[in-house]
């Protein structure tokens, strides 16, 4: 296991003390570097052999495991002298009580794992130390194990490490972020999960889901968090009664409340304009990825925020010189989308020509409706989606950057609606970071896009035509333009560069909460004269939650269903 997204992704300097590791040991550097390429990240067996100051100092379980109180206490007062301002420190530990390591022991055989060390030591050692501990947590995996063995057990054996990290600053108020899922496939990873992951690596901040068919449930007389964030990703309320009363219970609640759009609201016109558009008009707020977007939402809200779309991680450099040095290698053209066929459709002419004139010489992975694919006339095909599953138009995201990061062209046409000037330059973000070289029409990407620099715009289709045989010959081009793309993503377009924006925006907001509730209820009793023998008849029950919940991640239970040779399986 790899320790990347525990580093705060702003860290410019990382230090990973390994210890003594086996040959199979994996540090985080390339997985980190990644996510902030602009970090020196130094890995070293033992502390003293690293200088200099650093960001974050990640200390394996190697390292530390087996040292005494004492010893301890002093290592981390040492790494606190060399932590920069807003510093993090890691410490992972493994579990001595996790079930392979106590199996292990009770047949005699060489424990897994080499450490005498226990959390509570080891967090004791750190406050000790002066550290105050921002986050304590446990990863996990689903284990087998004799039901006796959970019978004795007084801790969760499927814990196979613990994952401390901790601050030489004063903690800051705990701040919740709460998020409800409206679409969970394609925009809920970009729009909501990542930036939360990420926010959550800084003190002070945990983060929840829900999906729209668990429902959600709204944290009442809760002592545990100053700052509560209810963010409402693409769930239309039901009625205009209900969007008022669940405002209401939110500010009671003392909660920030947000909406989060990245589509044409217009989609679903019907839905918002019988509820009053209160998704939006409800709300303290409104984040948003587009300057379109924002332009349209401002109708509705004065407070609408753009958070432009990124990427979690640059990938692996492109080996150009390999690759043109394989012969009889293809020249690949990608298309890839959701709903977009008839985007595609005024160029199918030029793709069937380029496949009938170039034949084998080029590839073609394609990832939309079946019916589209079956309309490219050559043999010479890939359908990357499987058939039964969207048509045809959803791959694993593994299998997405995989399939960019191994073509040349990426196709981005989009025709000039007010649908589509909407969409955000996400798909040449994507691209870029794989290596392949974009040609793109004007409708949003002309904004990105820099027509023979970092991709090629295609205004009508001649200029498709001849861009696009262009591409297919000049391997030079395809390179210059290419790297050109990745370096701009690279160093402007990854999430590490932009997250602390959101944080400092929901600062912002929670310092005029009061101001926001009255704004926000004034927006609402305006429109309430519209709505009012629905207001006066409606029966609403919102869910409210009114224990206290712990900031810590959720740990798996030692409960389960008894599977063969009466074991237990421990769900994660």
């Amino acid at each position: 296991m790899t320790f990347e997204t525990f580093i705060p992704p702003r860290s410019k300097s990382v230090l990973e003390v390994i210890g003594e590791q086996d040959e199979n040991f994996q540090d985080s550097k390339e997985n980190f570097s990644a996510i902030q390429p602009a970090c020196s990240y130094t890995v070293a067996k033992n502390f003293s052999d690293a200088e200099g100051n650093f960001d974050t100092v990640l200390f394996q379980s190697a390292a530390i495991g087996n040292l005494k109180n004492s010893e301890l206490v002093a290592l981390i007062k040492k790494a606190a002298k060399k932590l920069n301002p807003r510093g993090t420190l890691i410490f992972t530990l493994d579990n001595l009580a996790f079930a392979e390591n106590i199996l292990a022991i009770l047949k005699e055989e060489p424990a897994k794992f080499k450490v005498t060390l226990t959390q509570s030591e080891l967090e004791n050692s750190i406050e000790q130390a002066g550290a105050k501990i921002s986050r304590s947590l446990h990863a996990s995996r689903e284990v087998a194990v004799p039901k006796s063995l959970l019978e004795i057990s007084e801790t969760d054996v499927s814990v196979f490490a613990h994952i401390i990290t901790a601050t030489l600053e004063k903690l800051p108020p705990k701040t919740l972020i709460q998020s409800f899922i409206g679409e969970k496939l394609v925009c809920a990873p970009i729009r909501i999960h990542m930036p939360n992951e990420f926010m959550t690596t800084e003190p002070g901040f945990f983060s929840e889901s829900s999906l729209i068919q668990e429902g959600c449930e709204i944290y009442e007389d809760n002592d545990e968090y100053e700052n509560k964030i209810f963010i409402n990703q693409r769930v239309s309320a039901p009625s205009f009664a209900y969007g008022k009363k669940f405002f209401e219970k939110l500010r009671d609640a003392n909660y920030l409340y947000l909406s989060e759009i990245d589509d044409n609201p217009k989609l679903w016109q019907k839905d918002y304009e019988r509820t009053g558009w209160i998704n939006f008009a409800g709300v303290h707020a409104v984040q948003t990825s587009t300057n379109a977007l924002a332009d349209f939402l401002r109708q509705f809200n004065p407070n609408v925020k753009i958070f432009e779309n990124h990427i979690k991680k640059i990938q692996p450099p492109r080996n150009f010189s390999k690759e043109s040095a394989q012969k009889n290698r293809p020249v690949t053209i990608f298309f890839g989308a959701l709903n977009r066929d008839k985007d595609f459709e005024e160029i199918l002419p030029v793709i069937n020509d380029v496949a009938k004139t170039y034949g084998k010489k080029v590839l073609f992975k394609i990832i939309a409706k079946q019916k589209l694919f079956n309309s490219i006339e050559t043999q010479n095909k890939i359908l990357l989606g499987k058939p039964n599953v969207y048509d045809g138009q959803y791959i694993s995201y593994e299998e997405y950057e995989n399939a960019l990061h191994t073509s040349d062209i990426a196709l981005l046409p989009l025709l000039d609606s007010e649908f589509n000037r909407c969409k955000s330059d996400l798909k040449f973000i994507e691209c870029a970071s794989g290596g392949a070289v974009v040609l793109a029409s004007p409708v949003v990407y002309s904004a990105t896009v820099k027509d023979g620099v970092n991709g090629f715009i295609f205004k009508n289709v001649k200029e498709f035509d001849e861009k696009l045989r262009m591409l297919i010959f000049n391997k030079s081009k395809r390179r210059e333009v290419a790297e050109n793309a990745y370096n701009y993503v690279k160093n402007n377009r990854l999430m590490s560069q932009h997250y602390e924006e959101r944080i400092d925006w929901y600062k912002e907001l929670f310092a005029k909460l009061p101001e926001l509730n009255k704004e926000t209820q004034a927006r609402i009793e305006k429109l309430a004269p519209n709505f009012k023998d629905e207001i006066l008849t409606a029966d609403i029950k919102i869910p409210v939650h009114r224990k206290n919940i712990s900031p810590q991640n959720i740990q798996s239970k030692n409960e389960g269903l008894f599977g063969p040779n009466n074991e237990i399986l421990i769900p994660v």
